[in-house]
């Protein structure tokens, strides 16, 4: 987690520097929030896969979807005369988003515990207002959607690395500035381009409850990605998922996708 942090902010800080711009204050106070509070929510996240387990956790995350619908609903509720005004074009985008949820819900074949559940909720609740915050930080792009995206990505990327390793202080300067563990955070470099993905993502949906839900479409590339390694000869574990399911959530994507560009 240091390394999501500080390895990230150490990319794109030089970016952000290189195309320096002064956005209004409220951009930055976004920032900070969404680092604080990404902090805090790992932190969480964390403690509850520990608790209740990774698979009781991550069955809570698509009600987070419903939350940020709604919750936008009420931050803007502007959207909902749109709504009303196309209602069957509405109606047709809703059920598409349910449908991905109940999709994803039934590949993943987890029940949520009450105890679970109780505890998750408010998480899910706090998740939606920092998912909400990215679409609002986008507004105060004044035509640099880009440069905004590299300044909030690095600021955000301080913030969380400088918060965990607070959390992380037994760890040894000698094991942090390790190079195997700095090699082994390749990764990172995907991290970075899908955080600015998200955030051109989110400047131009309607409601940020459509970019969350399509996230979940990740389960496809992992089932093609898995199927071309065995072909390739690779033995790895087959990912056993009724195709019914997957079905389901690409044809409610294009649908929902279709509905919203009309």
């Amino acid at each position: 987690m240091v390394y999501r942090g500080l390895l990230v902010a150490a990319v794109t800080t030089p970016l952000a520097l290189a195309y320096f711009y002064v956005f209004p204050w409220q951009f930055y106070a976004i920032a900070v929030f969404q680092g604080i509070s990404i902090s805090y929510l790992d932190y969480k996240y964390f403690n509850a896969f520990h608790k209740f387990g990774a698979e009781n956790v991550n069955a809570t995350t698509p009600l987070g979807v419903f939350i940020i619908f709604f919750l936008w609903l009420i931050l803007k509720p502007s959207t909902i005369d749109i709504y009303l005004e196309n209602p069957m074009q509405s109606l047709i985008m809703i059920m598409s988003l349910a449908l991905m949820v109940f999709a994803v819900i039934k590949y993943r074949k987890q029940e949520v515990g009450k105890s679970c559940l109780r505890e998750m909720l408010p998480l899910l609740c706090f998740s939606a207002v920092v998912d909400i915050s990215n679409k609002f930080i986008t507004d105060y792009s004044e035509g640099h959607l880009l440069i905004l995206t590299f300044h909030r990505v690095a600021i955000t990327g301080w913030i969380i690395g400088i918060i965990n390793l607070f959390y992380n202080r037994n760890i040894s300067r000698r094991e942090l500035l390790n190079i195997k563990n700095i090699r082994r955070s390749w990764f990172i470099l995907l991290l970075i381009v899908s955080m600015i993905l998200l955030n051109i993502a989110m400047y131009y949906t309607p409601n940020p409850a459509y970019i969350s839900a399509m996230i979940f479409l990740s389960v496809v590339w992992i089932i093609i990605i898995n199927r071309i390694m065995i072909l390739c000869g690779r033995n790895i574990p087959y990912v056993n998922i009724k195709l019914r399911w997957i079905f389901l959530l690409l044809v409610s994507a294009v649908v929902m996708v279709i509905t919203t560009q009309q």
